[in-house]
């Protein structure tokens, strides 16, 4: 089960950690909070085994991208394996 979630993958989010919002203002809680149940492709796993995912979106501007969301790494058993990428 170690290794049961690779890189791509896509992912339920099934919560979010205490220490993840609690220094956020309510605004922001509450925009994150409206991502549990939602899915997202793991962008990367860390050196601690977090698993970071991205809800947004980027946009192409003059050949910059520009990122607009929230991206943030969370622990295993706040996910959900889907799929793996196609």
């Amino acid at each position: 089960m170690v290794n049961d979630i690779q890189v791509e993958d896509r992912v339920k989010l099934l919560g979010l950690p205490d220490w993840l919002t609690h220094d956020l203002p309510e605004s922001e809680q509450e925009e994150m909070l409206t991502f549990v149940g939602q899915s997202a492709g793991v962008r990367e796993i860390d050196d601690y085994g977090y698993f970071w995912l991205g809800f947004g979106s980027t946009v192409d501007v003059g050949g910059t991208a520009h990122y607009s969301g929230h991206s943030f790494g969370v622990p295993r058993e706040f996910i959900e394996h889907l799929s793996e990428a196609p």
